[in-house]
């Protein structure tokens, strides 16, 4: 989602977290859970799981040290770009499909914790974040609480920040999950045995 001259392009990483908060609504209905109960919860609730890798290889190639206000700053509004627009995307669909299960008994609840997102994105440090980015946080969280007061969300949950492992590297992430890089040149250790060499290309 980086162009040449190092642009993050929201609009186009917006549109990749509706693509992906549609098809895990639609896989709750489709996939095996281990138990019965935890079917009944998983269909009650419909938890879900957006998240990002290669946050490091974005700072890295910015020249930005990953301990540092300005790299907390971006990373701030990215995760809040991230999990606003997924909640943006549960509340539309929550517009025509109705909200989770237990929507109205937690309702309350949830929408004190989305102001309280919604807050915390007002909270990051302007001196740091590129503007852009600042304004499409900001801007995901006034939707958030905007459509899901009006409608309820369909998710009890919309984003994790997992590891993503071996996942991201068949991404060709040169950092996965959220973490910082920890060397240029990694061994990966094969499951049947051997390893191979993973050299960072950013």
């Amino acid at each position: 989602f980086v162009d040449d001259n190092n642009y993050f392009d929201i609009e186009a990483y917006r549109y990749a977290c509706k693509i992906f908060i549609i098809a895990q609504e639609i896989l709750v209905d489709l996939a095996s859970y281990p138990t019965k109960r935890i079917t009944q919860r998983s269909h009650d609730l419909r938890p879900l799981g957006l998240g990002y890798a290669n946050l490091g290889t974005l700072l890295m190639i910015n020249s930005i040290a990953y301990d540092s206000d300005k790299a907390r700053a971006i990373a701030a509004a990215i995760t809040a770009i991230t999990t606003g627009h997924a909640y943006t995307i549960s509340a539309e669909i929550a517009s025509f499909k109705g909200g989770f299960a237990d929507f109205e008994k937690n309702r309350e609840s949830m929408i004190r914790v989305m102001n309280m997102h919604r807050d915390a994105a007002y909270k990051i440090d302007v001196r740091y974040c590129p503007s852009y980015l600042l304004e499409a946080a900001r801007e995901d969280w006034d939707n958030v609480i905007a459509l899901g007061e009006k409608y309820g969300f369909r998710n009890a949950q919309a984003t994790v920040l997992a590891p993503t492992g071996t996942i991201g590297l068949l991404m060709s992430c040169d950092t996965t999950g959220i973490e910082p890089e920890f060397s240029l040149i990694k061994w990966k250790k094969l499951a049947g045995g051997g390893y191979f060499k993973i050299i960072n290309s950013s």
